[in-house]
């Protein structure tokens, strides 16, 4: 574990929830980030730890996932967008960039589009669900390909995460996931985004990043709209490698302060 992140705890909704935040007195944007399905927030610092000296850095384990307490259900993504939204109050966090991965783009742009006001970016990391893939069976076969693309220190990190989250709260979870539908949401996002691909990521393809790009803010007049990277040597997990990831967060942060976004939607 980095010395630049400590752990804190926060009752949300009778749930004792865990999170990482920066130590340092940054005075810059402050960055917010959102693990993928089953995991933590463990797999994102490396890049947290990287943004932490500039910038306040929070993630947390959403309910049910990683170091903090399960529900007594298991939550639906509405209901992680609002355990999300509770947590960021509890610690204080004004308007942030949102960074997610996977599962966790669906649960930022769900807050976002909900609470338009708490968002001054969203980057998407490998946002799911690729509507050409919509099915359990298809994202299992996918995320099970990705495993040989990824570091062996990652996938033995993310393994625990799982085994600890339990089958039956990710299969719950996953179906939630694929209900969602994050292509009528993109186009009522007016905040800059960042859509960010691995050419290599059997999970989600480069052409529905490409496509998902295109959807942003296409209902608003006046919406920042997004972009598209692709890191041409990279799969899924993106903020593992903070070399690729910490710079295009650092360039969505350098736009949102260069449009003085707010919220929005």
């Amino acid at each position: 574990m980095s010395d630049a992140l400590v752990s804190v705890w926060n009752d949300i909704g009778g749930v004792r929830v865990h999170g990482r935040v920066s130590t340092a007195a940054a005075g810059g944007v402050p960055i917010v980030f959102v693990h993928g399905l089953g995991a933590s927030a463990r797999y994102m610092e490396p890049t947290m730890a990287r943004l932490a000296a500039a910038h306040p850095v929070a993630g947390l384990d959403l309910p049910g996932f990683g170091r903090s307490g399960s529900p007594r259900h298991v939550l639906s993504l509405a209901e992680l967008g609002d355990a999300l939204a509770a947590w960021l109050d509890a610690r204080g966090i004004g308007p942030a960039v949102l960074v997610g991965n996977s599962f966790g783009c669906q649960v930022i742009v769900e807050l976002a589009t909900r609470q338009p006001a708490r968002a001054l970016g969203l980057l998407l990391n490998a946002p799911t669900m690729d509507p050409a893939h919509r099915s359990a069976l298809a994202v299992i076969a996918r995320v099970v390909a990705d495993v040989p693309r990824e570091s062996l220190s990652l996938a033995l990190l993310v393994a625990r995460d799982y085994l600890r989250a339990g089958p039956r709260r990710i299969l719950v979870t996953l179906r939630s996931a694929l209900d969602d539908r994050i292509e009528e949401k993109l186009p009522r996002i007016t905040v800059p985004v960042s859509v960010v691909c691995g050419a290599h990521d059997p999970v989600v393809t480069v052409p529905w990043c490409e496509e998902a790009t295109q959807l942003v803010g296409r209902e608003r007049s006046g919406a920042a709209g997004a972009t598209l990277a692709v890191a041409h040597d990279a799969a899924h997990a993106l903020p593992y490698d903070p070399d690729t990831f910490a710079p295009l967060i650092v360039a969505l942060v350098e736009r949102v302060a260069g449009t003085g976004v707010g919220g929005g939607a």
